[in-house]
């Protein structure tokens, strides 16, 4: 499937979903969040598991209160003043450790997160970014704003993509000089070698030692048949602690719990 990058404006962006879930993946897990997915990807990694983001969506689905799993339709695009209004409907801010801004890829709409982040942060909330890890000349625009920000680490094996090391380096580097509570995140595959592993550690290890490095199987999905297996993890994970101390192996969670 063809990759999708949307018109960067300051005003208005499309999204493609808005609810309310648990955070399923890394060290924030069971923290209840706010999730707001934008639409565009400017990657195809194989695992994708939301391929709505890589087409031009119309409409947003809204989740109609918390947990219902019940949604209407709203337009796009989406305005600053649109998008708080219809976060109103999910309680207040202090209910929730964070909103997630996931995609696809948020960072291609940086114009407009410039706007909204602001908004968010007066409102009472606290951002989550969830992003591919490679567009730090956007991060750096919007990373005064970002309390928290999940990070991936592409390995080509598992994504498809080519090697994006040098762009993750300078990714976490902004992530560091803006003080954002940060981990990295590697999807790792059956056919996920070693090297990769050690390349995903050393980034972490030499860029900012303090940053846990989460080693997450791969959920079947798609073109995508078979994770790898408990002891490949394992051996993953020894590979990485031998370069950097700080290395966890968490699954998706909220797969294992059949929620959003």
């Amino acid at each position: 499937m063809a990759t999708l990058i949307p018109d960067a404006t300051q005003t208005k962006a499309h999204l493609t979903e808005m609810f309310a879930s648990v955070q399923g993946e890394g060290p924030w897990v069971g923290e209840r969040q706010l999730f707001v997915r934008f639409l565009g990807c400017n990657l195809d990694c194989l695992y994708c598991d939301v391929p709505e983001t890589k087409t031009r969506q119309s409409r947003c689905r809204i989740e109609e209160e918390p947990g219902s799993w019940r949604f209407e339709w709203a337009e796009n695009p989406f305005t600053v003043a649109d998008l708080m209004r219809h976060l109103e409907r999910f309680g207040s801010p202090a209910l929730y450790h964070a909103v997630a801004v996931t995609g696809g890829e948020p960072l291609l709409h940086h114009r407009f997160l410039a706007n909204w982040f602001p908004a968010l942060r007066r409102a009472g909330y606290r951002i989550y970014l969830e992003t591919s890890g490679e567009l730090h000349a956007r991060m750096e625009r919007v990373a005064s704003w970002v309390d928290f920000c999940a990070m991936d680490i592409k390995l080509p094996s598992s994504s498809g993509e080519k090697p994006l090391w040098q762009a993750h380096r300078a990714f976490l580097q902004v992530c560091r000089d803006a003080g954002i509570a940060t981990f990295a995140k590697a999807v790792v595959g059956h056919n996920s070698t070693e090297e990769e592993i050690a390349e995903s550690a050393r980034i972490a290890a030499e860029v900012w030692s303090e940053v846990t490095l989460v080693l997450q199987p791969v959920t079947p999905f798609g073109a995508v048949t078979q994770a790898p297996t408990a002891a490949q993890m394992l051996r993953f994970q020894q590979v990485a602690l031998a370069v950097h101390p700080r290395v966890r192996v968490i699954p998706q969670t909220h797969k294992l719990l059949g929620a959003l």
